[in-house]
């Protein structure tokens, strides 16, 4: 595509992401001094809208962006946006107060701060535990025979289970026990931890096999439930009512349809390259997701992905301040991560 062609299409959508009418040539002409008369223009406009970068309303005469026209603007025409003093300010303070080691709660923060700022729906994914590895292993007696067993994996995540017992074990027990354990299974990967081995650590322990079997057990079935267990977070729902194009009972159903899907939303991200990815209505090939940009970013500490957040919002977005937030974000989460050392538990 031609300069000049480039120049309307990133005039058009700069224009109609924040009016949110139609643009015609004159409103181009007047307003983004391209140097070409408004019937210039219009001949421009026509092409564009020929090769499908383009859309018309109804009878308007002003086009709007289609997906192809937004997607060769993200990728080829957009110029990110700088974040104000204040903005950086409450990501900063936002961050500081995230608590440490639990690496699920800072996602779930994380995610309600991108709502906030960006004004749009989040659906955030803790972090799948199947690739963990096991950090430790405390056991805690408790009361009326029983002991909680409390593991923690990589990425800080912890995981734990209530034990009932048919007697509360003496302190040397339940220690030895526990130091087994931890001798044992600290860092394995929790999916590699299988019946198998569960059995095979039996014999390890004489005189008090049944107590021992018991605690193995509920320790595997904790670690077996946590790493196929998938959790996701919603936030901001209503933010999508606030948007003119979802006024129309449809287009919230469909939005609604969409949080159905939860898994289908991060598929794409989560097994290819990318940290960052944007997907604009048909290109998620869900019926659902037509009318909506769907923004996917992953969050990695030494190649490991410790959680992903999809925004959702529609078509008309303002994919330069978008960005700019969700790389902001990500730049002072990560730092913050790294210092309080959260890959390796503390």
């Amino acid at each position: 595509m031609d300069r000049r062609k480039l120049e309307i299409l990133k005039a058009i959508v700069t224009d109609y992401i924040v009016t949110g009418e139609p643009v015609g040539s004159r409103t181009l002409e007047k307003k983004y001094q391209l140097g070409i008369s408004s019937a210039t223009i219009r001949n421009e406009m026509a092409d564009l809208e020929e090769l499908g970068y383009l859309d018309q309303l109804h009878s308007s005469s002003g086009r709007v962006p289609s997906a192809k026209g937004y997607r060769m603007y993200i990728d080829k025409l957009m110029t990110l946006e700088s974040l104000s003093p204040e903005e950086v300010t409450f990501i900063e303070d936002k961050i500081i107060t995230m608590a440490a080691f639990e690496i699920d709660k800072i996602m779930k923060q994380t995610a309600m701060m991108l709502s906030e700022l960006t004004n749009l729906a989040v659906v955030a994914k803790k972090p799948s535990l199947s690739k963990a590895h096991v950090k430790n292993i405390q056991l805690i007696a408790m009361e009326k025979n029983t002991i909680l067993a409390v593991i923690m994996v990589d990425h800080g995540a912890i995981t734990h289970k209530l034990i009932r017992l048919n007697h509360t074990p003496e302190p040397e027990v339940l220690a030895n026990i526990c130091g087994l354990l931890n001798l044992k299974l600290k860092g394995m990967n929790i999916e590699d931890i299988n019946l198998h081995i569960v059995n095979s650590l039996k014999n390890d322990l004489e005189g008090y096999d049944e107590l021992f079997l018991s605690i193995l057990s509920a320790v595997y079935e904790s670690l077996n439930e946590e790493a196929k267990e998938e959790q996701y977070f919603v936030d901001g729902t209503a933010k999508i009512l606030n948007y003119p194009e979802f006024s129309d009972m449809g287009k919230i159903k469909d939005f609604l349809g969409l949080l159905d899907k939860p898994d289908l939303l991060f598929h794409d991200l989560e097994n290819g390259d990318e940290e960052m990815l944007i997907t604009i209505g048909d290109e998620l090939a869900l019926p659902e997701a037509k009318d909506f940009t769907i923004i996917t970013t992953s969050y990695k500490i030494n190649d490991e992905n410790v959680g992903t957040i999809n925004l959702i919002g529609p078509r008309r977005l303002d994919y330069s301040k978008v960005v700019s937030i969700i790389n902001n974000v990500k730049r002072e989460l990560l730092k913050k991560l790294s210092e309080e050392d959260v890959h390796d538990g503390g």
